[in-house]
């Protein structure tokens, strides 16, 4: 699961898609969710986030692993130039937060259900009065 964000969402390293998600992936409540995807499909949402966000940076805040699920807590901000080195979020920026489970068989992402903060990214976006 760090490989991914680190990987295909922070350095747009999109091949690993192929290592990491097996070929009937299920995505439930991400962005693209309800239907098995292929790792291309993950591939293109990433590149679209990319070219729509290309300073977008995803920290990992947790992980913790029971079993065959791992659990993710993130952040996903600006890695703007004015960002500390370490990767961390200012409190002034407006971040994204979320928490991704993910089940795993054979090595690969199986399955995953994310919850993030969308109200709040809607209102930061304007999507709200």
């Amino acid at each position: 699961m760090r490989r991914a964000i680190e990987a295909i969402r922070n350095r747009g390293d999109l091949d690993v898609a192929d290592e990491l998600f097996a070929a009937g992936f299920v995505n439930h409540n991400g962005l693209i969710h309800g239907s098995r995807l292929r790792p291309e499909a993950i591939k293109i949402s990433a590149a679209f986030h990319r070219l729509e966000f290309p300073d977008l940076h995803v920290s990992v805040e947790a992980l913790t692993i029971k079993e065959d699920t791992v659990v993710l807590s993130w952040t996903a901000g600006s890695s703007s130039a004015d960002d500390p080195e370490d990767g961390a979020f200012t409190a002034s920026q407006k971040v994204l937060t979320g928490i991704t489970r993910s089940r795993l068989a054979d090595g690969k992402i199986v399955e995953s259900r994310t919850e993030w903060n969308r109200i709040q990214a809607c209102h930061d976006l304007g999507g709200f009065g």
